[in-house]
């Protein structure tokens, strides 16, 4: 029983070690803090468990939720409102955007399907 119990806690170790070591190595030079990428291996590596450890709560900053500004609508220079625009103007702003890209694609009209 005890066996068992060493031999699963040894792979959860060794997991947690490999998974480390591949965020070191996919991590961002500048989300890594104080030590280089080299140095942070070679702790995991050689203080196990507890480098893994130290790399997640230590080694790298945490990622910013909001560092981009979303692709909404309203990020787009030239956005149409669509309290400016009646149903009927809508259609006809985007078929005629439709046939501007069927011309440009070089295909005639309606040979779709």
């Amino acid at each position: 029983m005890l066996a068992r119990v060493l031999f699963v806690l040894a792979v959860v170790v060794v997991a947690l070690d490999i998974y480390a070591l591949a965020d070191i190595a996919f991590a961002a030079r500048d989300r890594i803090r104080s030590l280089n990428k080299v140095l942070w291996a070679a702790i995991v590596l050689l203080v196990t468990p507890v480098g893994a450890i130290l790399w997640f709560t230590l080694g790298k900053t945490r990622r910013i939720r909001n560092d981009r500004p979303s692709a909404g609508p309203n990020n787009f220079p030239n956005k149409r409102t669509v309290e400016s625009e009646t149903p009927e103007q809508r259609i006809a702003r985007l078929e005629e955007e439709l046939r501007k890209l069927d011309d440009e694609d070089g295909l005639p009209p309606n040979s779709g399907s």
